[in-house]
């Protein structure tokens, strides 16, 4: 923070110099300036005021020329436009470790792009899927999140150098134009003391619909990773991971990652609700968002970085049981076949809702007796004379619902042909 404010001053100090304020000779030092963070908190212990200490320490060493900074600047040019550049930092971090998220959602999903599992709705067996389209639609959310995160960059990337309310009564739109271009920021059209936290706010909330997706993916893994379940699990005694899954039951392998992510998305939307409440200040500003800020902007930050580290860690190392998705596909005794078997009696000729009453009544003769879907409609004569036997058994086949996943992942941009 502080050296984003030091380059703030030092690029003002820079555009007064070229507007012919500023002397050659006193710029030259005021260009060598550092910032000392134990100047700065000698100076904080008698103002309490964070800028006067900031311009205190690090105008120290400097002589007659220490009149130049902060000249006519007011606190917030300096900590709204160091913001700025906060905010586009990071989000080019963020950009940056979603894209090795989403290259290693991309590869897993396409070496599973073949392997069946149940759909779920509900948390009921529903149709068989792709386990790699599972893994193909977080990849498309986060692209979408790519995308957000651009488009508030740019609206992110604002400099603000236009004095205590913002009518450049002390400085000018120019000199504005020279430290926006100096820091690769945009000068901003309209402001008071404060730019907008609309902004800060937009932020937030990217921050919070990228945890939230982190949270559907870590989700879906502690489902899958259910002891009923046992379809995926989390890396788990590997170097790196955890090893242990209890204190005092040696058995246990918990979802440890997953809910951790779980919990951190938890503390990422609170923050942004803050976020939204910073907006609406009195008159030009007061400093009711600036508390709040100071929390919630770094630590959301944070922890969305750790959070998109773990979920990667866990994509990467992801241990799919492909077998035991085949025995919960055959746990259903064929009736997530059911609406293909109505489609196909439809289409054979029958009236819809008596093929839809047809299917029903034999998939809950399924349900009582545990006899196969697939049996059931072998012996029933309805059936048998709309179709052949081997008609039927095709009806039968998890490789059906998997003939289109390459279209999709090609969709997506993957070119897999």
């Amino acid at each position: 923070m502080y050296n984003f404010w030091l380059d703030v001053e030092i690029a003002t100090c820079e555009a007064w110099n070229e507007m012919g304020v500023i002397p050659d000779e006193d710029l030259s030092k005021i260009k060598n300036i550092k910032f000392d963070i134990k100047k700065y908190e000698k100076y904080f212990s008698e103002t309490k005021h964070d800028i006067v200490s900031f311009v205190k320490s690090i105008s120290e060493n400097l002589e007659k020329e220490s009149r130049w900074i902060h000249h006519g600047i007011t606190s917030n040019d300096v900590k709204d436009t160091g913001l700025s550049l906060q905010l586009k930092a990071s989000i080019d971090h963020i950009s940056n470790e979603l894209e090795i998220l989403m290259n290693s959602l991309q590869r897993k999903a396409i070496e599973e792009i073949d392997t069946p599992c149940v759909g779920r709705s509900h948390g009921m067996h529903a149709e068989p899927m792709s386990f790699g389209a599972k893994l193909g639609i977080f990849w498309d959310e986060l692209k979408r999140h790519k995308a957000r995160l651009s488009e508030t960059k740019e609206r992110a990337s604002i400099c603000m150098i236009s004095g205590p309310v913002g009518s450049y009564a002390t400085v000018s739109p120019e000199l504005e134009k020279i430290v926006s271009k100096k820091l690769n920021l945009i000068p901003a059209k309209i402001t008071n003391q404060v730019i907008q936290r609309d902004i800060h706010g937009e932020y937030s909330q990217n921050l919070a619909l990228i945890a939230s997706t982190l949270e559907k993916i870590a989700l879906e893994i502690r489902h899958l990773q259910r002891s009923e379940v046992d379809e995926a699990r989390e890396p788990f005694g590997k170097k790196g991971f955890v090893t242990k899954g209890s204190s005092s039951m040696p058995h246990k392998r918990n979802p440890e990652l997953s809910e951790r992510i779980c919990g951190l998305s938890r503390i990422i939307r609170s923050n942004s609700s803050a976020a939204l409440e910073n907006i609406p200040l009195w008159h030009e500003r007061d400093i009711s968002h600036s508390s709040a800020e100071r929390i919630i902007l770094p630590d959301s930050s944070i922890a969305l970085d750790y959070i998109i580290f773990l979920t990667n860690q866990i994509i990467s190392d992801l241990e799919i049981n492909r077998e035991k998705m085949l025995e919960n596909l055959d746990k259903a005794k064929g009736l997530i076949f059911s609406p293909r078997v109505m489609l196909k009696i439809i289409e054979a000729g029958m009236d819809k809702s008596e093929a839809y009453d047809l299917v029903q009544s034999l998939s809950m003769e399924c349900l009582s007796s545990g006899t196969n879907l697939e049996d059931l409609c072998l012996q029933n004569n309805i059936i048998k004379s709309m179709m052949t036997n081997n008609e039927i058994s095709e009806i039968f086949d998890y490789k059906f619902y998997l003939r289109f996943t390459k279209h999709q992942f090609n969709s997506l941009g993957w070119n897999l042909d």
